[in-house]
C-alpha cells in the first residue's frame, strides 16, 4: 500500500497544486472509490480540498438509488460535501438523438462543470484506469480512427484530471482489498449489448491469447502516437491562425481561400477542416470523419454555390474562390414581431441601427461639394438627395429586384448582378438595400449605387450615407 501511494504522490504532484478545490466525480464503483479515498488519504499534506457529486442515471431501478445511498454514505464517513443529481437518462437520450451511454456521458460532464461552478473549484477529477485507456483506444479502432482517436484519453483537458490513467484496474482493486475498503458492482458492466463490454470480456482475452502483455504494448504505442498528434496539433493550429478570415460581425463565421488550403500536405487538410469545426462549436460533437471528408473534397472539387449542411447547425458553402463556415442562429433581420420581409426606415440626419448584431448607418446632408476623394465604395455613398428623398428604408434581398447600376444603360436583374459580381449565394441575403420611398433601389450597400440618384454638377444638396462595417465574402 505505502508504494502504491507513493507513486500516486508522484503523480498527483504534476497534476493537483495546494489550494486547488476539486470535485470527485464517484460511480460508487472501484476506481472512483479508489480514487476519492487516495485523494483524500493525500490531501492531508498537499493542502487541497474535495467535494464528492454523484449522479444516479436511473437506469437499474433500485440499485441506482442504493449507488447514490452508497457514495453518499462515504462522503459523510469522509467529512466531505455531496451533491447529487437524478436524471432519467433512458428519456434523456431520445431528446439529445444519442446512445444511452453517449448521453450518460454529456448529462455526466454537464452535471459535474455546475456542481465545480457551484462550489467554486477549478479541477474535476475522474477514475479511468488504463484499462480504460487501452478500451478506449480499441473501441476507436472498430469504429474507424486517425491518429487522434490512438491517442486515447487524455490524461488532462481543461479542467479535467485523471490520476489513475496509467495504473491498472487490477492495482487499484487490490488496494481496496488490502484496505478493506468496500464498493459497488455495476450490474451493467457485465451486460454485452454495450461495445466497451464487448471489448473488455471477448476483445482483449482474445488479443491477450496471442501476446500477454498487449495492454502494455498498447499504451505504449498510444504514448508514442500522442507525441506525434501533438506536434501535428500545433502545426494544424499554426496554420489555422496565419490563414483563416474571421468575418468581423461574427466570431462564428470563417471562410478559407481554397488556394491557401490547398497549398497544405493533404495530410493536414482533414485537421484543419476540423480545426475549423472545433473554433465554430468548441468540441465535435456529432461531427463525423464523414463530415470532414464531405468538406476536404469541397476544397478539391469547388463548386460555386455548393453548400453542406453539417450537424450542429453548420453550413459550408463554395463560392468562386472562398469556403465559408457559418454556424447558423437565429435569422437577425428579423423585425421586432419575427416578419421576415423585413424594413426599416432610416433616419436622415441621423445613425440608424439595421440589425440585433450592432449593423447601422450613419446619414448626413451635405449642402455644398465637395471633394469624393475619399470615397470607400465598401462603406459609403454619396447620392443627389433630390433624387431619392428623404423617405428611405433599408431592406434585404428580394426576388425580382431590379436597378439599374451606375454607369450601366439598362437595368439589371438584381440576382444577375451579385453573380456578375462573384457574391456568394449565401451572403447576397445579408446585404442592406437601401430604397426611396417607390421602393426603387439606390444603393446595393459595399457594390453600387443606382445611376439615376448618382451626383451631378447640377445636384444641390447631397445625402451622404455611411455604415460601420463592410460586408466580408
Amino acid at each position: 500500500m505505502e508504494c502504491f501511494l507513493e507513486k500516486m504522490d508522484t503523480v498527483l504532484s504534476g497534476l493537483i497544486s495546494p489550494g486547488d478545490k476539486i470535485v470527485v466525480g464517484v460511480s460508487g464503483g472501484a476506481d472512483s472509490i479508489a480514487l476519492l479515498h487516495v485523494l483524500q488519504q493525500i490531501s492531508k499534506t498537499k493542502k487541497y480540498s474535495l467535494v464528492v457529486a454523484h449522479i444516479n442515471h436511473m437506469a437499474r431501478g433500485e440499485d441506482s438509488y442504493c449507488d447514490a445511498e452508497f457514495v453518499k454514505g462515504v462522503a459523510e464517513k469522509l467529512g466531505l460535501s455531496f451533491y447529487l443529481k437524478e436524471i432519467d437518462v433512458g428519456k434523456e437520450r431520445f431528446q439529445l438523438k444519442q446512445s444511452f451511454q453517449e448521453a450518460a456521458r454529456l448529462i455526466r460532464y454537464q452535471f459535474l462543470d455546475e456542481i465545480l461552478e457551484i462550489v467554486g473549484g477549478n479541477k474535476i477529477a475522474l477514475g479511468h484506469s488504463a484499462d480504460d485507456q487501452v478500451e478506449t483506444i480499441l473501441m476507436n479502432i472498430i469504429r474507424g480512427t486517425g491518429l487522434k482517436g490512438l491517442t486515447g484519453i487524455p490524461q488532462v483537458r481543461s479542467n479535467i484530471i485523471r490520476p489513475f490513467l496509467e495504473i491498472n484496474r487490477v492495482e487499484l482493486e487490490s488496494y481496496l482489498e488490502e484496505n478493506r475498503i468496500s464498493f459497488r458492482n455495476d450490474s451493467s458492466n457485465n451486460n454485452r449489448k454495450y461495445l466497451r463490454n464487448r471489448v473488455r470480456h471477448d476483445l482483449i482475452p482474445h488479443l491477450e491469447s496471442f501476446n500477454p502483455g498487449f495492454k502494455k504494448n498498447l499504451q505504449e504505442m498510444s504514448g508514442i502516437v500522442r507525441e506525434d498528434d501533438g506536434l501535428l496539433s500545433q502545426m494544424t493550429r499554426d496554420i489555422f491562425k496565419q490563414s483563416i478570415l474571421i468575418q468581423e460581425e461574427n466570431e462564428k463565421q470563417f471562410s478559407w481561400n481554397i488556394g491557401d488550403f490547398l497549398s497544405n500536405p493533404v495530410a493536414l487538410r482533414h485537421r484543419l477542416v476540423r480545426e475549423t469545426f472545433y473554433q465554430i462549436t468548441g468540441d465535435m460533437l456529432g461531427i463525423s470523419a464523414h463530415h470532414v471528408r464531405e468538406v476536404v473534397n469541397l476544397f478539391e472539387s469547388p463548386k460555386a454555390g455548393k453548400t453542406l449542411n453539417i450537424p450542429r447547425g453548420i453550413k459550408v458553402t463554395c463560392s468562386y474562390d472562398s469556403v465559408f463556415f457559418e454556424q447558423l442562429v437565429e435569422n437577425a433581420r428579423k423585425d421586432a414581431s419575427g416578419n421576415k420581409t423585413f424594413s426599416k426606415s432610416i433616419l436622415i440626419p441621423g445613425f440608424t441601427e439595421l440589425t440585433d448584431d450592432q449593423f447601422r448607418v450613419q446619414t448626413q446632408i451635405l449642402e455644398e461639394k465637395r471633394e469624393f476623394s475619399s470615397l470607400n465604395p465598401n462603406m459609403q455613398a454619396f447620392l443627389d438627395l433630390e433624387k431619392t428623398g428623404l423617405s428611405i428604408k433599408a431592406r434585404f434581398f428580394r426576388a425580382g429586384d431590379r436597378f439599374r447600376p451606375l454607369g450601366m444603360l439598362g437595368n439589371k436583374k438584381l440576382k444577375s448582378f451579385f453573380i456578375d459580381n462573384k457574391i456568394p449565394k449565401f451572403i447576397r441575403s445579408r446585404i442592406p438595400i437601401l430604397t426611396n420611398d417607390k421602393d426603387d433601389i439606390i444603393w446595393v450597400y459595399g457594390q453600387r449605387i443606382a445611376h439615376f440618384c448618382r451626383v451631378t454638377d447640377k445636384t444641390r444638396k447631397i445625402l451622404f450615407v455611411q455604415g460601420n462595417r463592410t460586408i466580408n465574402y
